[in-house]
């Protein structure tokens, strides 16, 4: 028993008539009359009683229209939004975006998306870009808005903007008056830095290391917001991207010497098979990217 052949049955009930069915259905009354029998067979059972002048349901002929009037319902409606979602008109996808970069970066990128897509779904969870990486990797979530490594492995990617790294100090700190800043400069220097798992506090501890330096950590937190405001009351110093010391307040952002950059990309897993809204905003993101 195939849908077609339920499709026949529910309209030649609906109608009582075999002619009229076959009509709206644009097939002969032959092949309906067939494809009935057919059904009654596989079942066991007479739907229709043959023996009156019009064409009425037995009991069981009832029951079953029930059942196959729901069916075709329920396949109507799953048609419809298989519909939605191949004409984009529905759809979503989960993304992991570590906060500094939900704050500043991801914003812009998700109004020009959705000005152009509006009906399609993101599902943004909060981590790290280690962890956040780990998640698409583990096919937790579909993408990641991530700071990438020197040279990406596992994933594929695409670079989406380069942030300078900056030097965060009170305004009127002894070293506040300088042009640059080196990291022997900072070797003192109390600093409040983002939790383990935040590429860039492996970047400065990375930094550090490769000079024989100790990071003389004296806070880690998940939140930049709390890092900024430590920063402007004086309690240490910090790292942060340019873009997100824009509106930062009593805060002298000075450039490192030489100059460090981290690079922030969209990364995906390769060779799974993704949502289509998904590859829409991969898609979207390459269109728009800085190497576009």
């Amino acid at each position: 028993m195939n849908i077609r052949e339920i499709e026949y049955f529910v309209t030649v009930s609906e109608l009582r008539n075999f002619t009229a069915a076959a009509d709206r259905l644009y097939v002969s009354q032959p092949a309906i009359t067939k494809a009935i029998h057919k059904m009654e067979k596989e079942l066991g059972l007479q739907l229709f009683d043959r023996n009156q002048k019009r064409v009425l349901l037995t009991e069981e002929g009832k029951v079953f229209l029930t059942a196959a009037q729901d069916v075709l319902s329920r396949l109507n409606t799953a048609l419809s939004l298989m519909h939605d979602y191949k004409n984009l008109t529905r759809g979503s996808f989960r993304i992991a975006i570590p906060p500094m970069i939900g704050a500043y970066v991801f914003p812009p990128l998700f109004a020009a998306f959705k000005k152009k897509f509006p009906n399609l779904e993101m599902i943004a969870i909060e981590e790290g870009s280690y962890a956040a990486a780990n998640l698409v990797k583990r096919e937790d979530v579909h993408v990641g808005l991530v700071t990438l490594a020197p040279t990406p492995t596992e994933l594929d990617y695409c670079p989406v903007t380069i942030q300078e790294i900056m030097v965060c100090l009170l305004v009127g700190h002894p070293l506040s008056d300088r042009q640059h800043l080196t990291f022997e400069d900072l070797k003192d220097e109390p600093l409040i830095l983002h939790n383990e798992g935040f590429a860039l506090r492996g970047i400065i501890e990375h930094e550090y290391s490769i000079r024989g330096l100790i990071p003389k950590v004296v806070l880690s937190t998940n939140q930049f917001q709390t890092i900024k405001a430590l920063i402007a009351k004086g309690s240490g110093i910090s790292f942060l991207t340019a873009l997100s010391t824009n509106d930062a307040y009593n805060i002298t952002k000075i450039s490192l010497s030489p100059p460090l950059y981290l690079t922030i990309g969209l990364v995906w897993k390769p060779n799974i098979l993704l949502p289509l809204a998904c590859k829409v905003f991969i898609d979207f993101v390459k269109e728009n990217s800085m190497g576009s």
